[in-house]
């Protein structure tokens, strides 16, 4: 962030999984996620895009959306203003989504988009500095998109920018210029 009267504010982050080694940070119960990350697109599923390194939270396991599950992470000390993260998969709000847990309640929830693109998504958790939270990934869903991709949960003094949202490849990076006319 840069304005004239402040100095330009350096954006800090801190992964707290990228699910590249295995789900040591997480309690799994039910199937649908595995006993491990998947490495990208499954079986019988479309395309996965948009995340980072080799290994991703990919509900659809067994080449359809029947499976059901739910992964808890480690407790974990909120420090900074937000919680970054990759999202994609269904659009189910309560089936197929992350949520923030603090002192047993959600307090923050994301869905994907029906959409095996994954996009940035991120909670301003600044009322939560010093709270212990738990994350809560969620697949309760069985139908058509019935399933939940997310990568690089992460911590930071700053939301991401346009060019993390969206990287140079998207479709919808870029400005956006509108016009009106009479």
């Amino acid at each position: 962030v840069e304005s004239k009267d402040k100095p330009k504010i350096e954006r800090t982050v801190e992964m707290f999984d990228d699910f590249e080694s295995g789900y040591g940070k997480w309690t799994i119960h039910g199937e649908a996620f595995g006993k491990a990350p998947a490495a990208g697109t499954l079986a019988s599923q479309n395309p996965v895009s948009g995340f980072n390194g080799k290994g991703l939270v990919n509900s659809y396991l067994g080449s359809n959306d029947q499976l059901t599950g739910k992964m808890i992470s480690k407790p974990f000390e909120i420090k900074q203003e937000f919680i970054c993260f990759l999202i994609g998969g269904g659009s189910f709000a309560k089936q197929t989504c992350m949520n923030l847990l603090i002192d047993g309640q959600i307090v923050h929830s994301a869905k994907g988009r029906s959409s095996e693109q994954l996009d940035a998504g991120w909670w301003n958790v600044k009322p939560f500095i010093g709270k212990t939270g738990f994350i809560e990934i969620v697949d309760n869903a069985t139908e058509g998109w019935g399933h939940i991709n997310i990568d690089d949960i992460c911590f930071s003094n700053l939301p991401p920018n346009a060019q993390m949202e969206f990287p140079e490849a998207h479709p919808y990076f870029g400005n956006v210029a509108l016009t009106a006319l009479d």
